[in-house]
């Protein structure tokens, strides 16, 4: 008769220590298990207020982020039902949402998760986007997201001073790391506003010495000018132009910082035609002219 393995399980629950209350970001639990297959899950070891049985499920008072790395199972919660999750895939546990999930009895599986609550991890959870009724996203091998959790497990059996506060900034990283996987998945699919946007921001710091024509702009980015200027107005909350007239502003903030070129010079660098026209479009923007600014650096 064939033995099931035995699960591997490396895990921590913490007190709620009052030192970090203002930190914004608190860990309650940490871990990482290997489920093999045919192996009773959840294993025991874990506290009555967060074992579980399948029959009856449970609910969580804080956020939980799980990554499964290997295997594959499935998540069901109130909000979502049930879920196929598999080796790749994370889940985020919601507060005060009842929920269960289990490896395939067939492959078992590998789980890393941190369990988190404070105002930081709401707003970073929040900026993820994720729902309750959509709480699983898969983000494949990622070994960025497994190094910071790992590091979580690590620093919780180490215990260094002041090891809380580090814990619960790193649970934030976890979610923020979650948020750029997401974005990249995106981005991956379609150009997206923030994505043009980007792109058009990085031309306009490239091109500060030129005349821009923004319909040729916009053209290059394969959008009409109207759409352009909306989505880039939506997304900054001003026009391209005015925009590109700050960015231009700004650099020749940075050339006068120089007393080494002179007000002339730094017009030409910046394109245009007169240094008069720099000097008065300069202190429109700004207050000050080009001169009476750089009298004030000093």
């Amino acid at each position: 008769m064939k033995t099931a393995a035995l699960t591997t399980q490396s895990f921590r629950y913490l007190p709620l220590y009052p030192e970090i209350d203002d930190w914004g970001a608190r860990v309650l639990s940490a871990g990482r298990i290997q489920s093999p297959p045919g192996a009773p899950y959840p294993a025991p070891g874990h506290p009555d207020d967060h074992h579980f049985e399948w029959s009856t499920g449970r609910r969580l008072g804080a956020f939980a982020v799980v990554y499964i790395t290997a295997g594959k199972g499935i998540y069901e919660s109130e909000t979502s039902g049930i879920s196929p999750v598999e080796a790749g895939d994370l889940f985020v546990i919601f507060p005060g949402v009842w929920h269960r999930y289990r490896p395939d009895p067939e492959t078992g599986w590998t789980e890393y998760w941190v369990e988190s609550e404070g105002n930081l991890m709401e707003t970073a959870i929040a900026k993820t986007r994720l729902q309750p009724a959509e709480p699983v996203v898969h983000v494949g091998h990622d070994d960025t997201l497994m190094s910071y959790l790992s590091e979580i497990i690590a620093t919780i059996h180490a215990e260094p001073p002041g090891f809380q506060a580090l814990i619960g900034l790193q649970s934030v990283m976890v979610v923020a790391r979650l948020r750029s996987l997401r974005l990249d998945q995106l981005e991956s699919r379609h150009l997206t506003g923030e994505k043009m946007v980007r792109q058009a921001i990085l031309a306009m710091s490239k091109g500060l010495h030129l005349r821009m024509n923004w319909e040729d702009f916009s053209g290059k980015l394969g959008v009409s000018y109207s759409s352009f200027r909306r989505t880039f107005r939506g997304v900054t909350g001003r026009s391209p132009a005015d925009y590109f007239t700050e960015m231009r502003m700004n650099r020749a903030k940075q050339l006068l910082a120089a007393p080494s070129k002179s007000i002339q010079e730094v017009s030409a660098i910046l394109g245009f035609d007169t240094s008069s026209h720099f000097s008065h479009l300069f202190k429109t923007r700004t207050g000050l002219s080009p001169r009476a600014f750089r009298a004030s650096l000093k």
